[in-house]
């Protein structure tokens, strides 16, 4: 990964300020305050997970994330966190951004669809930073979990 999209992802965290403790409830409604509209997610059994797992559809008043059914509670977590990313990343204003045709849900007209995915090529640096600023917000909730995961850290 390069080291610039890194570091995109890395001010955007930043610039999120989150709180000690954080969830992925929390989370999305630190996004929702930021874009000024509610967040819906909702598991589609139309996306199969092969080629697509999240789709993020900016409607009229209304970001609406969907995932593919997931494997577990972090795959899950994972879907939507990418998602978001997209949206904390402001992809959908990119110029460059592009969608591949694809009409995964007919009552979407193509223009929609690609304005909405803010990207082409799943290799993208679009992707890539969306990705790594996952990682960042996943790690965020799993260091703020109340739980102890690390053997050390009984003995700290």
């Amino acid at each position: 990964m390069e080291k610039d999209v890194r570091q995109t992802a890395r001010n955007a965290f930043d610039r999120l300020q989150l709180p000690v403790q954080v969830t992925l409830e929390s989370l999305t409604r630190h996004v929702e305050k930021i874009r000024r509209r509610p967040i819906m997610i909702v598991q589609s059994e139309k996306l199969t997970g092969t080629n697509i797992c999240g789709l993020w559809i900016p409607r009229e008043k209304v970001d609406v994330v969907y995932h593919s059914a997931a494997q577990g509670t972090l795959h899950r977590q994972q879907l939507i966190l990418h998602e978001l990313s997209h949206m904390i990343l402001r992809h959908d204003e990119r110029v460059e951004a592009s969608w591949q045709g694809v009409k995964v849900f007919r009552e979407l007209s193509g223009e929609v669809v690609a304005k909405a995915l803010a990207r082409g090529d799943f290799r993208s640096d679009l992707e890539a930073a969306a990705e790594h600023l996952a990682d960042l917000l996943a790690a965020a909730i799993r260091e703020s979990s109340r739980e102890i995961y690390r053997y050390e850290a009984y003995f700290e």
